[in-house]
């Protein structure tokens, strides 16, 4: 059976007519300034509150709340995965400027270790830099590197830089809950330079900290 038209469509009420929401013509609004003040409008509400609630109400409510949380934009972060011989890490995609083939390198003169050389991005210089040393990752023994080598650049607030790195996945979108702390197992020096780990198609990757790799780059190659 249809509902009446008048459950469907109530008639309006005084503070919709009269009322402060209608053409302010009611002589009560003089003494209470305005329809909550009145106390016909409070009446209405207690009879609405005190009204029984719909079959489904309940039910609706407890599949509402129940249902999982929705992550806002605010709570996910584009990365870009890569690998270091056998470690699988991430940057946040605002500090990748390109992934190119590698490069050669030119050697600078009296610098070693962690600074391979200047390599000439797109005519400009970049720092290239041996992120494995950084962190503190090699390559298990007698393991070839094996993948599809890269040459990554990212740009921080001190300029940029080029790593080369053994493979790069793809840019993936992780939320902040995802994110648990390091594990023992990841070297020490990426354990401190990391936000945590996640995982993604079977593998754990490291979320690195831009900030503080850059600060340690700054550090360490002067």
């Amino acid at each position: 059976m249809n509902a009446p038209l008048a459950v469907i469509n109530p008639p309006p009420r005084c503070w919709q007519v009269i009322g402060v929401w209608g053409d302010r013509s009611c002589p009560e609004l003089t003494a209470v300034t305005h329809c909550h003040n009145c106390p016909v409008f409070a009446a209405a509400g207690r009879r609405f509150l005190d009204a029984p609630s719909p079959p489904d109400y309940l039910d609706e409510w407890t599949a509402r709340l129940a249902a999982p949380e929705q992550e806002s934009e605010h709570d996910v972060i584009g990365v870009l995965a890569f690998r270091l011989a056998d470690e699988w890490l991430a940057l946040p995609v605002g500090v990748v400027a390109e992934v190119t083939r590698p490069r050669p390198t030119h050697r600078v003169p009296h610098r070693g270790g962690l600074l391979a050389g200047l390599v000439n991005i797109r005519g400009e210089l970049h720092l290239c830099a041996r992120l494995d040393r950084l962190l503190g990752i090699t390559p298990a023994e007698g393991e070839p590197a094996g993948g599809n080598p890269r040459l990554l650049v990212v740009r921080g607030e001190s300029g940029g830089w080029a790593f080369p790195v053994d493979e790069v996945d793809r840019v993936r979108r992780v939320a902040y809950s995802e994110v648990t702390a390091t594990p023992p197992t990841l070297a020490r020096a990426a354990a401190r330079l990391c936000r945590g780990v996640f995982a993604r198609a079977g593998r754990s990757v490291g979320l690195l900290d831009e900030a503080r790799l850059f600060q340690a780059l700054r550090e360490r190659v002067r």
